[in-house]
């Protein structure tokens, strides 16, 4: 039976706590979070694909602000922000929901950073996504570089069932790094981490929903007998 939460729950995990937390959530979800991040638990009932379910959808998003940024001035510096989330517990995905990010690196005269991130799906055996983001580069002199990589949104709607579901696995990892900059070398990096939603329902307790058409049709048959009885009714009488 679908468990049912009565109210949205929200999770603010510290970034030092954060570092090897894994967090069982309600028996449903898996979290993994290796910085700080808000996770925001929702419930609704639904109505798709011919059956109504209780949907539990998780919110994840930084537990502050959306752009990091290092500056080499006051480096050496380092960066990461982490979400592992998979279904777990006979739950079966629903939908997931992954904006768009952004990774910015400036270097100028041998100033040493690097920025760089991954966003992956999997489904059971098979990747569905995996995406290290388009870089374009630009060059001012010599000496000067700069590079932005944009990760596409993504977007994955399951089709709903009562069968027994694979397991969905979704990542998302960025990190940056920058030394420390001196009169003769500067850089900065950043990146901007997108929101995921993650939701699940439980294929056990999905019940069958007939299409518009079965109700006309059944209202047509509801009609027939109803005229049946009255013609006959009409017939007793004369």
């Amino acid at each position: 039976m679908m468990k049912q939460l009565g109210c949205a729950l929200a999770l603010g995990l510290s970034p030092v706590l954060a570092q090897a937390a894994v967090i069982d959530l309600t028996g449903m979800v898996s979290l993994g979070l290796s910085s700080g991040a808000k996770a925001t638990l929702t419930q609704a009932e639904v109505v798709r694909d011919n059956y109504r379910f209780v949907e539990t959808t998780i919110q994840i998003k930084p537990d502050g602000a959306e752009t990091v940024l290092l500056d080499g001035r006051s480096g050496p510096l380092y960066a990461d922000y982490g979400v592992t989330i998979r279904n777990i517990g006979g739950y079966a995905v629903s939908n997931i929901q992954i904006g768009s990010g952004e990774i910015d690196l400036y270097l100028n005269h041998y100033f040493w950073g690097e920025a760089q991130g991954q966003v992956s799906h999997r489904q059971g055996s098979q990747t569905l996504l995996l995406d290290h983001g388009r870089p374009t580069h630009e060059w001012g002199d010599i000496y000067e570089t700069f590079v932005w990589t944009a990760f596409d949104p993504y977007s994955f709607v399951a089709r709903i069932s009562p069968t027994a579901p694979l397991q969905q696995v979704v990542d998302l990892y960025y990190s940056a790094f920058v030394d420390e900059a001196d009169s003769s070398a500067y850089g900065w990096a950043s990146f901007r981490l997108p929101a995921l939603t993650f939701s699940v329902y439980d294929p056990r307790s999905v019940v069958p929903v007939p299409e518009p058409a079965t109700y006309a049709l059944m209202g047509l048959g509801l009609l027939g007998l109803w005229q049946r009885s009255r013609s006959r009714r009409a017939a007793d009488a004369a």
